[in-house]
């Protein structure tokens, strides 16, 4: 009987302590979690951007002063073609990306990275990287003399928003994309992209200075830029409304950039 009730004891003694060693390791572990820091899933704007394609024609707008012409480069039709994203998830650091890409064989993706940063690939997928913050990124076929395709299905805009802060880019705003001609190029081609906005003869245009002289487009294209007597020029590019102001948006004013002649791009 007395052995009985030690096993008993024992018994009794052994499970009151492993019960409040479970409680301590479960209150321990609690607040190891509750001090991890949280981890923000990257924020991505679900609002759509529009493109408004240029009208075909067979007119070719030439553009001359003080000696610089711009001369409009026609492309093909671009029925058919278009460019999508079937990656849905992103993080920090560098990203797989893949896109589809249908109507066309011979091309490449253009991206432009918060407006400055441009990047070709010639297949449909690319690795990117994405920084803390804002990452506004366009993505767009090119023909194979690296013209943008500008129809409203060949291209991709995103804002992938990385860690705790808000979304600093309006995908509803009007916007100018500043795509050509990049720093140092053998054949300067003056090419943009719209976004939300059009431009025309009583709407918004586009104010182009090279070299101090300022042209006024009023047409959506790509433009041969001849003319240029110096190696070292300089470009920018603004949208501004029918009354000649400067439309609000972080992008809409390129700031003036440096265009060197005689470097192949």
């Amino acid at each position: 009987m007395k052995g009985f009730l030690l096993c008993v004891l024992t018994f009794v003694f052994f499970m009151f302590f492993s019960c409040v060693e479970t409680e301590s390791k479960v209150e321990h572990q609690g607040q190891k979690q509750d001090s991890m820091p949280e981890v923000v899933a990257p924020k991505i704007s679900q609002e759509g951007a529009v493109i408004i394609e240029p009208i075909v024609d067979e007119e070719v707008l030439v553009l001359e002063k003080k000696g610089i012409k711009l001369a409009e480069i026609k492309t093909d039709v671009a029925n058919g073609i278009s460019l999508g994203l079937n990656t849905k998830q992103f993080k920090e650091g560098i990203n797989e990306l893949d896109y589809l890409v249908s109507g066309i064989t011979d091309f490449n993706i253009a991206t432009i990275e918060n407006n400055y940063t441009l990047n070709y690939f010639d297949n449909a997928q690319i690795r990117k990287e994405f920084l803390y913050g804002n990452n506004v990124f366009l993505s767009f076929l090119t023909y194979p003399n690296k013209i943008s395709v500008k129809t409203n299905k060949a291209n991709v805009l995103k804002n992938v928003v990385i860690g705790d802060m808000e979304s600093l880019f309006n995908m509803k705003q009007p916007h100018l994309f500043f795509y050509l001609p990049q720093e140092s190029t053998e054949n300067p081609i003056l090419d943009f992209y719209l976004v939300n906005t059009s431009i025309s003869e009583q709407g918004n245009k586009v104010k182009v200075t090279i070299n101090e002289i300022d042209f006024i487009i009023e047409k959506w294209a790509a433009y041969q830029i001849d003319g240029l007597k110096n190696n070292n020029n300089t470009i920018r590019i603004q949208l501004i409304d029918k009354s000649g102001n400067l439309i609000e948006g972080p992008f809409n004013d390129s700031g003036e950039r440096v265009l060197k002649l005689g470097y192949k791009s």
